[in-house]
């Protein structure tokens, strides 16, 4: 299928399901409410899943690995070459996400969906390139249209496959140098917050290189037609990871499958998605609050709030398997209380403290 017969497909979410959840949960001994996050989540769960008892099996995160061809602007403190450096770590085991994936029992897929090919590559590592690194955002477009939709069709092809095999539940992400210049750029165009609240410093660059990026994101914006739609903004300030990402988002909204946001980068994808189909939003969720200084613009734009807040900021969708372990967690929760009922509690004299604060 196209993009478009994706879209088309997506339906909203099941309201009588999240319903019977949250009245379910309020027959629970506890005082109505006070498990918070862990009651909210589950529920939700439970209109993603259409069933008032909500559950999860086989957990992946996907990393979508690209090289970005604004690194040519001195724009980050990492050689590009750690690209593919650490996609052949990741697929040996041995970076945070792989360890955290391992320690939680969950799936990882390496995707190249346009590195550089300058070394030698794990054979773990799944070929999708749609070329070697994208464009210099500074003076062209990252990708061209047709780039952008086929790297986006690509991530739900991946998606799709990992759904298809039982998964049910996908994390998102990524492998990069440079990806924070170009997240950065689309948080901008999309929300036109800031360039000083969505430009950070991502993994580490001085002051010199800080005020490079500010220019760069300024100028890659400057070329922006007032007529270009999502996927247009996409291909002038993306690149194939962020783009790969998106696909996913789109994959699990269509098959009703909850896809999980890291940091920034995918949270850039996540909106990029939602707005191509308002209804993408219900099926995210996101993991912990990214301590990259555009993650305040990004959870307003997403309108919801991260689960966790750990000063994380390691990116590779390390977020994810953390949220997979906490959303397990609440799912016992749930499943595991003895009801008010059975403990002989007036449920009259129980004061509901949902979403009080």
């Amino acid at each position: 299928m196209k993009l478009n017969e994706y879209l088309e497909g997506i339906e909203p979410v099941d309201q009588s399901a999240m319903e019977a959840a949250e009245k379910y949960w309020d027959t629970r001994t506890h005082p109505i409410g006070s498990l918070g996050k862990l009651e909210e989540m589950t529920i939700r769960l439970a209109g993603i899943q259409g069933r008032k008892i909500p559950s999860l099996s086989k957990k992946t995160t996907i990393v979508m690995c690209s090289d970005n061809g604004v690194v040519a602007e001195d724009i980050s403190s990492s050689p590009q070459e750690f690209t593919q450096m650490l996609a052949n770590a990741m697929a040996r085991g041995e970076t945070g996400v792989a360890a955290l994936s391992r320690h939680v029992g969950a799936d990882l897929r390496i995707v190249d969906m346009g590195m550089l090919k300058t070394i030698e590559r794990e054979e773990e590592i799944i070929d999708c390139a749609i070329r070697e690194g994208s464009g210099n955002i500074a003076v062209e477009n990252g990708m061209t249209r047709a780039e952008a939709v086929r790297a986006i069709e690509t991530g739900i092809a991946i998606a799709e496959e990992e759904i298809k095999n039982g998964c049910s539940i996908l994390g998102t992400g990524e492998l990069g140098i440079g990806n924070t210049t170009t997240s950065s750029a689309l948080l901008a165009a999309i929300t036109s917050a800031s360039l000083e609240d969505c430009v950070g410093y991502g993994a580490g660059i001085n002051e010199k290189q800080y005020e490079k990026k500010l220019h760069v994101v300024r100028k890659a914006m400057g070329r922006l037609s007032p007529e270009s739609d999502i996927i247009d903004t996409l291909a002038a300030l993306g690149g194939f990871d962020i783009a790969g990402i998106v696909g996913v988002f789109i994959a699990g909204a269509y098959y009703g499958i909850p896809v999980v946001v890291d940091g920034l980068i995918s949270g850039a994808a996540a909106l990029v998605a939602i707005e191509l189909n308002e209804s993408v939003r219900d099926y995210v969720f996101t993991s912990h609050r990214s301590s990259e200084k555009a993650s305040n613009v990004l959870y307003r734009a997403l309108k919801m709030e991260p689960s966790l807040d750990l000063a994380m900021r390691l990116g590779e969708g390390s977020g994810c398997p953390l949220f997979f372990e906490l959303l397990e967690t609440a799912i016992g929760c749930m499943t595991g209380m003895g009801s008010i009922k059975d403990n002989a509690i007036d449920p009259n004299r129980l004061v509901s403290l949902r979403g009080k604060k």
